[in-house]
């Protein structure tokens, strides 16, 4: 049918679009920071096992080893927004029913490890998918600057914002930190809502990708990643630095509140959290400016080392405020590599392969945070929370070494030789 009103400048539509997309994915982070810092809190008011704490960051993470490849491929067959919004609505009502289990005090701890299980999976699902929404929205020369805002949202209001609210919620009551991340998923599925356009991915009837099964989209992703020597090193590197990472969270709970070493409280451990923030936002707003002036080996390099800053200082003392700079340092490389590493995925791979290869992405990247996790707890348990620290600091070392050796410049420069001109989201935008 033939509209009698002039077309929308794709252009304007665009910048639209991501703005709802950007309004949402910091609303998600924010409840994501809030939930992520009270589900741990909820398991030391029920138990005061190490391993059985850590439990809990290994059922949230779980999901990115078992489902990031069919999250992937579903990205590249569905609606990708619609997937996003139903993921949103189903954190919501997840929250709903732990909010009620604490406030009826009928909550098990194996009722928390399942909530906390189906919460992760929802996040594989839409954190994966909105990595492949941002393309189809943005010109490919406004892709790393793009990228560099949302990142540095993200982290500002997972890491930065959402920890320090939710201890003070926590303070007021978990019920109420709870609470308020559903609130925080309910208002992001009103700001997607918000974007117009179609967001599907561009596959051709006829051939072998959109005939094939849900398999042999999942194989052709992996096949093209492993074709990829220095994105293949890269998620390497990601899938050693998240499973350090996911050891850290799973444990700092213990080290850090009352009785711990740090002996903070809920609010001053939201606020610990919170430092991670501080050094993201400020490390993905400067990523850009960073990588056109040192290249992104060197910003990826130098970002690994902070993170090894951050595993290694709760082994060597603990003093609170040296702990903070220290997470700072870890937080600011964490938003420096995804900002440096995100943009360089998003002007290589082609759209019609970005879901399979965000779910391959996030599957070796963070599927080794459930492994992290595990490690840590049983680490704990039966040598000490300290030795976890220890680990995690030498293999980053180890790994950051490897790297160097493994992956040089001009190897770098010749996968961004490859990156096409300019593209435009016109043709996403159009689609009704």
């Amino acid at each position: 049918m033939r509209s009698d009103t002039q077309p929308s400048d794709p252009t304007t539509v665009g910048a639209r679009n991501f703005m709802a997309l950007w309004a949402g994915a910091a609303v998600t982070n924010l409840a994501d920071g809030v939930v992520k810092l009270t589900l741990p809190l909820v398991a030391v008011s029920m138990t005061n096992s190490p391993a059985l704490v850590a439990g809990i960051s290994l059922a949230n993470t779980l999901p990115w080893l078992l489902f990031s490849l069919h999250a992937g491929a579903l990205a590249d067959r569905v609606d990708r927004r619609r997937l996003i919004m139903t993921m949103a609505a189903a954190r919501a009502l997840v929250l709903a029913v732990l909010v009620g289990g604490i406030l009826a005090d009928t909550l098990p701890l194996a009722g928390l490890y399942a909530g906390s299980l189906f919460l992760g999976t929802a996040e594989v699902f839409a954190d994966t998918t909105r990595m492949s929404v941002v393309p189809m929205v943005v010109p490919r020369n406004r892709m790393e600057s793009a990228f560099a805002k949302l990142t540095a949202t993200e982290t500002a209001a997972n890491e930065f914002i959402g920890p320090p609210l939710g201890g003070l919620l926590a303070a007021a009551g978990l019920a109420v930190a709870l609470g308020a991340g559903g609130v925080g998923y309910a208002g992001a599925l009103i700001a997607l809502a918000i974007m117009t356009g179609r967001y599907r991915s561009d596959r051709h009837p006829g051939s072998r990708t959109s005939a094939s099964g849900l398999r042999a989209d999942i194989w052709d992703g992996v096949q093209y990643v492993w074709r990829e020597k220095v994105l293949r090193t890269l998620l390497l590197v990601a899938g050693a630095a998240s499973g350090c990472w996911a050891a850290w969270v799973a444990v700092i709970v213990v080290y850090a509140v009352t009785p711990g070493p740090l002996d903070l409280n809920r609010s001053q451990y939201g606020l610990l959290i919170g430092s991670l923030g501080v050094g993201g936002v400020v490390a993905a707003s400067a990523a850009p400016a960073l990588t056109r002036r040192l290249g992104r080996r060197v910003v990826l390099a130098t970002s690994m080392a902070c993170f090894a800053v951050l595993l290694a200082a709760p082994a060597i003392t603990s003093s609170p405020r040296l702990i903070a700079v220290t997470t700072v340092l870890g937080g600011a490389g964490s938003g420096a590599w995804n900002v440096t590493y995100s943009s360089l995925r998003a002007l290589v791979v082609p759209d019609e392969m970005m879901g399979r290869y965000s779910g391959v992405s996030r599957l070796i990247s963070w599927g080794s945070m459930p492994l992290g996790a595990l490690v840590a707890g049983l680490t704990a348990e039966l040598i000490s929370v300290r030795a976890v620290f220890w680990g995690g600091a030498a293999l980053c070392a180890l790994v950051l070494a490897a790297t160097l050796r493994t992956v040089t410049s001009p190897e770098f420069r010749r996968v961004e030789a490859r990156i096409p001109p300019g593209r435009s989201p016109r043709d996403h935008l159009s689609r009704t």
